[in-house]
């Protein structure tokens, strides 16, 4: 009896097939076309699940890049310097807050596996809609997202009220937070001078506000989180460029500022919250 490898079969075969497709097998070109079709097919219905994991791991990766880069410095300086007050105060901020956004970072990434089980049963055992309802569904969306718009904006983009109702706020800052002890710790680029500093953080703030428009689908909130992290990010930034970096106050309160890692810090820090905010 002739013993039959199967699966070595198929595996040499799938192989072979886009050299015999070159070669005008007609067979390989329709096996080739339909794989073709049936994976793009499986990319549409996943392009939302894919978009999450990635935000989620990419922001794990950052995060646990900051952190690593952060813990680093910080091992030098308790080497050199002992427990100094800087030392003490910031390192065991730096600590505190970068293991709470490691562990949310780590959270969200692996998180996003149960949810995308989670949204394909869903998908699964979504019952069949008619027609004339399918069309109301997504206009009974389309009010439900304008009315969440309009609820923020009548409350006020900074308001007390938006600012405790804003659960995500608290993690955005801490993020911010991780990313800037990240650049401020690790060897970066900043700008040559001072005009290329200036348009460097005018180009980031435009990108910003285009990035809030595409990826928030509440604007306001968006805003808040830019403001927010607009405000601590550039306090966080100076007194990370003195105590950790070493820059001078001096410097750090003129012009050289658009030439410092400081600025570097600040941009990053605003874009990794920003991407943490958003929707997704």
């Amino acid at each position: 009896m002739v013993e039959v490898d199967f699966t070595g079969f198929l595996v040499d075969y799938a192989a072979d097939l886009p050299s015999e497709a070159l070669e005008g097998d007609v067979f390989a070109v329709s096996v080739l076309l339909i794989l073709f079709y049936l994976a793009v097919i499986l990319i549409n219905k996943l392009t939302d699940i894919i978009i999450l994991v990635l935000k989620k791991v990419s922001l794990f990766i950052i995060v646990l890049l900051a952190f690593y880069r952060f813990l680093q410095i910080f091992s030098v300086k308790l080497g050199s310097d002992g427990l100094t007050n800087d030392t003490l105060v910031l390192g065991g901020v730096g600590l505190v807050v970068g293991f709470i956004a490691l562990m949310i970072a780590f959270h969200a990434a692996f998180s996003s596996l149960r949810e995308i089980r989670h949204k394909a049963g869903e998908d699964a055992e979504a019952p069949e809609v008619k027609e004339g309802e399918a069309k109301k569904v997504p206009e009974a969306r389309e009010v439900e997202a304008k009315e969440k718009v309009k609820k923020p904006a009548a409350q006020g983009i900074i308001s007390m009220k938006s600012l405790k109702d804003d659960k995500k706020l608290g993690v955005v800052i801490a993020y911010l937070v991780v990313a800037e002890f990240g650049v401020i710790s690790s060897k970066t680029v900043s700008a040559p001078n001072v005009a290329v500093g200036i348009i460097f953080l005018v180009v980031f703030i435009l990108a910003a506000l285009f990035f809030i428009h595409q990826s928030y689908s509440d604007y306001s909130r968006g805003m808040r989180h830019l403001l927010v992290a607009f405000v601590v990010g550039g306090i966080l930034s100076v007194i990370l460029g003195h105590f950790w970096g070493g820059e001078q106050f001096n410097e750090l309160f003129s012009e050289a500022y658009f030439m410092s890692d400081s600025l570097v810090a600040f941009v990053t820090g605003i874009a990794v919250s920003l991407f943490m905010g958003s929707k997704g």
